[in-house]
């Protein structure tokens, strides 16, 4: 997708990250050779690749991208791993489910956290006043994800066992028509629907406390076989993330702006998911530990037919991110 141009006045921003990108150390010529094809999930965490787009950060540091919207995080690895993009953004839930089955994709690093993605929203009429009253009611989760994951963190953290409680498979477009045809009575959700879903609904959803229960790690994700050959355009990748990061640290607003131009949404939407949302690239233990207890959870629970756990070290390319920022990267090999 192409937006219209909004870009700031170019106050020596080319040079700062031509001057990342040489620094580098990257061989060849300044401009990648190919277009890299990225799908990018429809969600504030991928504010740091909206800016990058907004603000021309790739093409300044001399990479051609083209970005597929996607409707979530397992979609968009879907690509990748079918061979329409090479780079996908997914969360770590994604990650950890397709590692059991596929070693044909790397992840790059994390680009985005937060504690505040997840919801989980209820019907008002469903009489659901508080967890404990969870038990024999149906939830809408999207099998394989961060909604999976999140909903049964919240039963276990409030002592409710999962098996209790009748999570329903469904797409993340389809909920809210569930929940008004009453197909399900509450949804566990990420993104921009859970803010929808509320609105929509109004007096008749009700929010459960999503504190302390799950903190969502937001990655890119790539093509095995670009691992190597295509270091040097993945590295500009990342540089131009780091540059977008920090466009948001230093101009919130004008950030907040591209967010809401990107998702189409109101100011009452960035108002409501800004809090809690941290931007910082990185590739560390703690993203292999999160995705060791997913796995650990996933064989425990029986959603994946494995009994032990991956090695999750070979999927980490570290290469990348070591040529933009060494410090960045807390896995060793």
């Amino acid at each position: 997708m192409t937006l219209p141009s909004h870009r700031s006045p170019p106050v020596h921003r080319v040079g700062r990250v031509v001057a990342v990108v040489v620094a580098m150390g990257l061989s060849g010529p300044l401009w990648a050779q190919s277009v890299l094809n990225l799908a990018v999930s429809r969600s504030p965490l991928s504010l740091p690749l909206y800016v990058a787009e907004a603000e021309g950060l790739f093409e300044d540091a001399g990479l051609r991208v083209h970005i597929a919207d996607c409707a979530g995080g397992h979609r968009c690895m879907r690509m990748v791993l079918d061979g329409s993009a090479d780079v996908a953004t997914a969360g770590d839930t994604p990650i950890m489910f397709n590692s059991f089955v596929t070693p044909d994709f790397v992840v790059l690093g994390t680009i985005a956290s937060t504690t505040n993605d997840l919801k989980l929203i209820v019907r008002q009429d469903a009489g659901i006043s508080a967890p404990r009253a969870l038990p024999g009611h149906r939830i809408g989760v999207v099998a394989g994800t961060a909604s999976q994951y999140f909903l049964d963190s919240f039963l276990l953290i409030h002592g409710i066992e999962p098996r209790l409680v009748t999570a329903v498979p469904m797409q993340p477009e389809e909920m809210l028509e569930a929940l008004q045809s009453r197909r399900v009575d509450g949804v566990a959700v990420w993104e921009p629907y859970g803010y929808r879903i509320a609105a929509e609904l109004k007096a008749g959803a009700v929010q459960l406390s999503n504190e302390g229960v799950y903190n969502v790690m937001f990655n890119l994700v790539a093509q095995r076989k670009l691992a190597g050959g295509r270091d040097a355009d993945l590295s500009r990748l990342l540089a131009a993330v780091g540059r977008a990061q920090q466009f948001i640290r230093e101009q919130p607003d004008r950030a907040k702006a591209i967010l809401r131009r990107r998702l189409a949404t109101d100011d009452a939407f960035v108002h409501w998911v800004w809090p809690r949302q941290v931007y910082r690239l990185s590739l560390d233990q703690s993203l292999l530990k999160t995705l060791e207890s997913e796995a650990r959870w996933a064989i425990r629970e029986g959603h994946v037919s494995a009994r032990t756990t991956p090695n999750f070290l070979p999927f980490f390319h570290r290469a990348p991110l070591m040529a933009v920022n060494p410090s960045a990267v807390g896995i060793s090999r």
